[in-house]
C-alpha cells in the first residue's frame, strides 16, 4: 500500500559492517531514510564498538521518523542507548515482535503515546491481541484462555486481521500454514511469542520466543529477562549469552544453562558466574537464577544475526538435529553436545 502512494523502498544487501562500521549508517542518513528496520544485533554492535559509533554524530538524520528493531527482543539497555545517545530524539523506537513481515503488525509504535523503555507502544491498527495461558498445550478443537493482564502468556490473534495470509507459498491444502498459526487453538491465530501486556502503559512486552520459554520448577518465564540483566551490568566484560532449558528423557525439572560469550580479552571465572548469578537473582528472582553457567566460543545466529536457542535446547536436552540453511555459523551447534551429559563434564571442549 505504501508503494502505492509514492513510497520509495531503499534495499541493503551484504554486510552493514563493510567497509566500517558508519557505511551503513551515512547511507541512511545519504538516502534521506525516513524509516528504517534494523536487528538490535547491529545496534548492539554500535553501542559496544570502541569507541560507540553515534549516528546522529556520523550524519544528518532529520529526515527519519521511525527505527524498526525486529528479529529478536530489544534489551532494556539498548531502548535506553537508543534514545539517550544513538539517534535523534524525535525518532520513534518500535521493537517489533519476532523477524517476519507478519510479526510487524502485532507490536508497533504510536505517535499518539508515550513511549516507556522495554516495551512497544501497542498493537497495529485493527489487530485484536490478546495473551493466552501458556500451560494450556492446545490441539484441534482446543480453546485458549486468556490469563489477567500483568501476566506473561502466548501471543494470540483472535480475529482476523488485515495482512494475514491466506496460505504458505506452494502450500497447495494449505495443511502447513494451518498447524502453523492455528493447530493450537481453535479459530485463534497463535503467533509463538512469549509476551506481557503491561497492566498501567498498554504496552506490549516481548519476553522471547514462546517455544524457547523457560520453566524450573513450574515458574515461566522468557530469556530476554536473562539477556536484559547480563547486557545492563556485564557489557564491558560479557559480548553476547544464550540461555536455554535442558530437559532430557528421565529428568524430573527442567534445568536453566546461561552460556557466555566473553568479550576480547576478559576472562570467564567462577567469580563472573557468581556475579552474574547473583545479579540475575537481585534484579529477576531467585528463581530465575541458572543452574548452569558456561563459557562458549560462539552463539549460533541466523544469517540476519539473530541468536537461535531452540537448536541449543534440543542439543543441550539430548536430541542431535540437522542445522537449518537459515544458520549463519552451523558448525557453532556442534560445541553443546558435550553439554547433554553435563553431569559428566571436568572442563567443557572450547574447540569447535
Amino acid at each position: 500500500m505504501s508503494m502505492q502512494h509514492g513510497a520509495r523502498a531503499v534495499l541493503y544487501d551484504g554486510s552493514p559492517f563493510q567497509p566500517d562500521l558508519k557505511a551503513f549508517v551515512r547511507l541512511v542518513g545519504e538516502q534521506k531514510v525516513t524509516n528504517l528496520g534494523i536487528s538490535p544485533r547491529y545496534l548492539q554492535t554500535l553501542a559496544s564498538a570502541q569507541p560507540p559509533v553515534i549516528p546522529r554524530e556520523v550524519t544528518d538524520l532529520s529526515n527519519l521518523r521511525c527505527l524498526s528493531s525486529t528479529g529478536m527482543v530489544l534489551s532494556e539497555s539498548l531502548f535506553e542507548w537508543v534514545y539517550d545517545q544513538g539517534f535523534p530524539s524525535h525518532v520513534q523506537l518500535a521493537n517489533i515482535s519476532g523477524g517476519t513481515d507478519l510479526a510487524g503488525c502485532f507490536g508497533l509504535e504510536n505517535p499518539l503515546t508515550p513511549v516507556y523503555v522495554g516495551g512497544c507502544q501497542g498493537p497495529g491498527l485493527a489487530i485484536h491481541i490478546e495473551v493466552y495461558d501458556q500451560t494450556i498445550e492446545g490441539g484441534k478443537g482446543v480453546r485458549g484462555k486468556a490469563v489477567p493482564v500483568g501476566e506473561a502468556g502466548e501471543l494470540v490473534a483472535t480475529s482476523a486481521f488485515p495482512n494475514m495470509p491466506v496460505k504458505f507459498w506452494g502450500d497447495v491444502t494449505g495443511e502447513k500454514y494451518f498447524d502453523a498459526y492455528f493447530g493450537r487453538f481453535d479459530n485463534v491465530w497463535t503467533h509463538g511469542d512469549f509476551i506481557m501486556l503491561h497492566p498501567k502503559t498498554g504496552g506490549i512486552y516481548f519476553l522471547g520466543r514462546a517455544d524457547g520459554v523457560l520453566n524450573p520448577s513450574g515458574v515461566r518465564f522468557g530469556s530476554a529477562e536473562i539477556y536484559s540483566v547480563v547486557e545492563t551490568f556485564f557489557s564491558e566484560e560479557i559480548s553476547d549469552s544464550i540461555c536455554v532449558g535442558q530437559r532430557r528423557p528421565g529428568d524430573d525439572d527442567e534445568s536453566v544453562m546461561l552460556f557466555l560469550h566473553m568479550k576480547p580479552g576478559k576472562k570467564f571465572s567462577q567469580e563472573l558466574v557468581r556475579r552474574v548469578k547473583a545479579a540475575i537473582g537481585k534484579e529477576c528472582t531467585p528463581r530465575h537464577v541458572p543452574k548452569y553457567v558456561f563459557e562458549t566460543p560462539e552463539i549460533p545466529t541466523t544469517v540476519n544475526l539473530k541468536k537461535v536457542e531452540l537448536p541449543v535446547k534440543q542439543i543441550v536436552s539430548g536430541k542431535i538435529i540437522k542445522p537449518s540453511g537459515t544458520l549463519l555459523n552451523p558448525e557453532s551447534l556442534k560445541y553443546y553436545y558435550q553439554f547433554a551429559k553435563v553431569e559428566e563434564l571436568g572442563r567443557p571442549k572450547s574447540k569447535l
